[in-house]
């Protein structure tokens, strides 16, 4: 039996309109304006999600969101709350010039209460002040990702009953086997009088599985049985469960709340395995960051979608979330379709000798435990959340040690949350990795320190000495997809010469050395996407270390490589490597192939030149001719075939 216990209540908010419980979207229409505006007579109207970043735009600073919103008399009584789904780094909530809240910390949602600032029947002008400024007192204060300003993710009122559900109000503990048993809990804003609280939990058809009415004068917890549960399974099976909590009075609604969840557990096994509901789960998972080409971290619902077919498309099984927390949504997509989640609180190591990433001050150490704090109870519903990451590449120094207070976040995680895994990444041997639950090392072979091949004596090295250490790996190289060569010899990482070639051939060794390696309970691939970075990559502040480009157009070669070897129950396709190099100057050509097909034949101006059986999805011609001028390249497989074109100078 394994304990769960997850805090429903951040869904309540994606609720649009719910009996006795109103939610109003605030995202059209706010007046934007920096701190150094002398008036806002011309200031732009902007609608949220908003980055001041969002076009290779650095300025760190104060913005200014201005909104006039009708208070409406039948509100009177109700009490009124404003969510912020993101605001980076710091907001600050005032209604008219009197400021109401505060909150310090980019990632996750926030919310504060208006109701004794309003006047009933009027209107009133809100104005969030949202800072992204260098400070030390708000993690993180170091790293090569963008800093984005603005209000990100939306903004809602949500209008409430008095005697209804807290904000925070509904949450559920359970144990589960072979059957699920747990209570619902309910949290009240303040009861004046006893209402009935009914509990409904419905599987993914929509059937009924539990239903229970109850009498409460008090916060309370309602016990609650699901024989047969269907569990999250991941990718295989990733069933969920609806869970709705009614409050009424006298006979009638004045709440209601519905949370979507899944019941499973989580944990590791003998050797070096991470389970999931008891059996061992290979993680094949890619690094994800929060941003993307023309918009920065201001994405849409439709960006992240497009985002999770990608990762899908690939075959990964799972992600890790860097920097902090992603939108709600993201999390939805990865419960509906099975993603395991490694989600970090942006306790982040130093990208430049400058950065100061730990500082061993009160606020400093405050700040990471509210953040942690908020990532858990508003992410632990999401059944693909499995790991809380506590650190990212920090390195414990003799004079400044990062490690126990790394110690204390692992303590608090699990103060709140007993049952996930609790994870770091690190680049460092030393006592910093065996703090968590497991670890992933970020690996430099390959690119910042000798060749691939140094992963092998690396991976005897963690077998020899440190067998107990329940680790993974993540690693990544550069590749510009206008950085073309016909060879893939390492460049020299100082140089800013990134070509796409080398960063397949690096890709592919990790595929053939490290991926199944036993010593590892997997992968995490770094990076997903190209990122927005203070670094300078092959464009203006452009990390160019993804599998897919920056605005999500390439897939480049190295994407296609995954997908041949992880996802061969896809309909079948067939990549020409390399095409991007379209002018060329040497006669006879390597050709590489990726395919998820056992087989594939390549034709080159309209002759065969070979069938070829594949190892782990490559297919190689070494000795290909080519005759001056325009030649046509065809690979055939069952049910596909790719076209590309390469002129021989």
């Amino acid at each position: 039996m394994i304990k769960r216990f997850i805090v429903l209540a951040a869904m309540v908010f994606c609720i649009v309109t719910a009996a006795g419980r109103e939610t109003i979207g605030l995202n059209q229409g706010w007046t934007f304006f920096m701190a150094d505006a002398t008036h806002t007579d011309d200031a732009p109207t902007v609608n949220l999600p908003h980055t001041w970043n969002a076009m290779g735009n650095k300025t760190r600073g104060q913005g200014n969101y201005m909104k006039t919103i009708d208070v409406p008399e039948p509100w009177r009584g109700k009490r009124v709350f404003l969510r912020i789904g993101g605001a980076g780094n710091a907001a600050d909530v005032f209604v008219g010039s009197r400021h109401v809240g505060s909150h310090k910390g980019g990632g996750g949602a926030s919310t504060v209460e208006l109701t004794d600032h309003l006047v009933f029947g009027s209107r009133a002008t809100l104005r969030i002040v949202v800072d992204n400024a260098p400070r030390l007192d708000i993690l993180p204060t170091a790293g090569a990702e963008n800093a984005y300003g603005g209000l990100f993710r939306g903004v809602e009122l949500v209008v409430c009953d008095p005697d209804g559900l807290a904000v925070d109000g509904v949450g559920v503990e359970y144990e589960c086997s072979d059957k699920v048993t747990g209570n619902v809990g309910v949290t009240f804003l303040g009861l004046s009088s006893s209402v009935d609280a009914q509990v409904r939990i419905m599987d993914n058809r929509g059937e009924v599985v539990f239903e229970e009415r109850k009498s409460v004068e008090q916060d309370s917890r309602i016990p609650f049985q699901i024989d047969n549960p269907r569990l999250w399974n991941g990718v295989d099976d990733p069933h969920l469960y609806d869970i709705e909590v009614k409050v009424s009075r006298g006979g009638t609604v004045i709440d209601s709340v519905v949370v979507r969840t899944g019941f499973r557990t989580i944990g590791t096994g003998s050797g070096n395995s991470i389970l999931l509901n008891g059996k061992p789960l290979r993680i094949r998972g890619v690094v994800v960051h929060r941003d993307r080409a023309m918009v920065g971290n201001a994405v849409t619902p439709f960006q992240i979608e497009e985002d999770i077919a990608l990762i899908r498309e690939m075959g990964a099984n799972a992600v890790r979330v860097v920097g902090g927390r992603h939108a709600d949504y993201f999390y939805d997509l990865c419960d509906e379709v099975g993603l395991v989640v490694w989600n970090d609180i942006g306790f982040t190591g130093a990208a430049y000798p400058t950065d100061i990433y730990f500082v061993d001050d009160p606020a400093f150490r405050a700040n990471g435990r509210q953040q942690l704090q908020e990532m858990i109870s508003q992410l632990r519903h999401h059944p693909s959340v499995v790991v809380w990451g506590l650190f990212d590449n920090v390195t414990a120094r003799t004079d400044n040690d990062p490690v126990p207070y790394i110690g204390e976040l692992n303590s608090y995680a699990k103060s709140l949350d007993a049952q996930r895994l609790t994870g770091g990444s690190s680049v460092q041997d030393g006592a910093i990795n065996s703090v968590t639950d497991i670890i992933s090392f970020d690996l430099p072979f390959g690119w910042e320190s000798g060749p691939v091949d140094g992963v092998k004596v690396w991976l005897g090295h963690l077998r020899a000495n440190y067998s107990y250490l329940k680790g993974g790996i993540s690693y990544s190289a550069p590749g510009s997809i206008y950085q073309q060569t016909e060879r893939s010899e390492k460049p020299d990482p100082r140089s800013g010469i990134h070509p796409e070639s080398y960063q397949t051939l690096f890709h592919e060794q990790y595929l053939a050395l490290a991926v199944d390696a036993p010593e590892l309970w997997g992968v995490f691939v770094g990076n997903m996407f190209d990122f927005g970075s203070w670094r300078t990559g092959s464009g203006n502040g452009i990390d160019d270390r993804g599998l897919v480009t920056f605005d999500r157009k390439v897939r480049k070669d190295a994407f296609w490589a995954y997908k041949a070897a992880w996802n061969t129950a896809a309909e079948p396709f067939v990549h020409i490597a390399g095409a991007r190099q379209d002018v060329r100057r040497e006669k006879r050509q390597a050709i590489k192939v990726y395919s998820n097909c056992a087989e594939v034949e390549l034709f080159v101006n309209g002759r065969s030149v070979d069938k070829k059986s594949g190892q782990g999805g490559v297919f190689v011609w070494d000795d290909v001719v080519f005759r001056p001028g325009i030649n046509r390249l065809e690979a055939h497989t069952d049910g596909a075939i790719d076209r590309q074109t390469i002129t021989l100078q």
